[in-house]
């Protein structure tokens, strides 16, 4: 490649950010801001089901009871931070299935 078209290339690339800078700048953000709010939200959660094997373990004294708990906490919790994909899987379940052929009457 020359310098010439180099030149050209930058001064092209300059001129797209300047029209598109915002767009750019506004998907990176989404990005980051959607791995952020993802990670903060699994922390909390892990904190919750810790909680609630450290509860269930001090109370009653029972480790089984407390990993039983902890289950719990942790598939509720997944249930909460997951539902509008369970949601739309769901619906599209119902809406693709096969209905069953009753072949008596």
């Amino acid at each position: 490649m020359s310098n010439r078209s180099f030149g050209w290339l930058i001064v092209l690339s300059l001129i797209g950010l300047f029209f598109f800078a915002e767009e750019i700048f506004s998907v990176f953000g989404m990005a980051i801001g959607s791995i952020v709010e993802l990670f903060a939200t699994l922390l909390l959660s892990l904190f919750f089901v810790g909680l609630v094997f450290f509860v269930v373990v001090t109370v009653f004294g029972s480790v089984l009871l407390g990993v039983g708990a902890a289950f719990i906490a942790l598939i509720l919790s997944g249930i909460g931070l997951f539902w509008p994909l369970i949601l739309c899987l769901l619906v599209l379940y119902f809406i693709f299935r096969k209905p069953k052929v009753s072949r008596t009457g």
